[in-house]
């Protein structure tokens, strides 16, 4: 394996560990927010984040043979706890839900930006990109979800 496989394995692994942060984030948002539509929104957010996840393993595994190389790291551990904090705190309070989402999208866009950024093959970078341009929409509707609660 060379050096350019070993980066685009490594910054497909780290886009894989964003996804996984987002799913469980998602996932734990929907549990705490009481609004049934965003609740099933959010859940369905789970859901498309775990489908990125299987799709970057997908080409790890089939393209590079090997697989990913993530953990769950710190400071998503530290996010989703300060999720849980805060709507403890707050009563399940929509818009501390949806100030962390909207966190971690900026996260997510600033990790995927990075990405396109390097030296990408062209397949793997036009599926990171169909990616990243739906989080930039999720974002968007993340903002309109909070403006609404704000009203």
């Amino acid at each position: 394996m060379n050096d350019k496989q070993k980066d685009t394995i490594d910054l497909l692994s780290e886009l894989i560990e964003v996804c996984k942060d987002g799913e469980r984030g998602y996932k734990e948002a929907s549990e705490n927010i009481e609004d049934k539509e965003l609740k099933t929104i959010l859940y369905r957010l789970s859901q498309q984040r775990a489908l990125f996840r299987s799709e970057l393993e997908e080409i790890v595994i089939k393209d590079f043979g090997t697989e990913a190389k993530t953990n769950d790291s710190f400071l998503s551990k530290i996010h989703r706890g300060w999720m849980d904090f805060k709507s403890g705190l707050s009563g399940h309070d929509n818009k501390a839900v949806l100030a962390e989402c909207e966190r971690g999208e900026e996260h997510a866009i600033e990790k995927y930006s990075k990405a396109l950024q390097g030296s990408l093959p062209d397949y793997v970078e036009g599926k990171v990109q169909s990616q990243f341009n739906m989080i930039k929409g999720t974002l968007s509707q993340i903002k309109e979800f909070e403006s609404e609660v704000s009203k």
